[in-house]
């Protein structure tokens, strides 16, 4: 889970985590948390493989992620 977390810090986001099994994660990210404009978008992470998920406007978005939270 550790390079989601970096990934969060590098795009200045919090987790909010609302499940989690075996093979995943899954929440939101936040952004301007504890603000006014804060904005929520949905994730899955994978833990083996550290694909993560985003839900976007348009669909969804996968991003491969390597160790430091970085998209390769």
């Amino acid at each position: 889970m550790k390079p989601l977390v970096y990934y969060c810090r590098w795009h200045e986001a919090s987790l909010r985590l609302r499940g989690r099994d075996e093979t995943a994660v899954w929440g939101h990210l936040v952004y301007n948390a504890k603000t006014e404009q804060e904005e929520l978008q949905e994730f899955r992470f994978e833990l083996k493989t550290w694909r993560l998920t985003l839900q976007t406007t348009d669909g969804e978005e996968t991003l491969q992620l390597d160790e430091m939270g970085t998209v390769q």
